[in-house]
């Protein structure tokens, strides 16, 4: 989803995601981002790389 939204590869997709907090968060069950939708993942990571 990312790599479509941004219009990037998926390789370039993955760099950018698994640079972010909202990765490391969702590995964390303490921040529950495993119970939100793909959707709410997506925006929460653009969020994250617009600022």
């Amino acid at each position: 989803m990312l790599a479509e939204t941004l219009n990037i590869d998926a390789e370039r997709a993955l760099d950018l995601y698994y640079s972010t907090q909202t990765a490391r968060q969702l590995s964390d069950a303490r921040y529950g981002l495993q119970l939100m939708s793909d959707h709410y993942i997506l925006d929460d990571i653009l969020e994250e790389i617009r600022k």
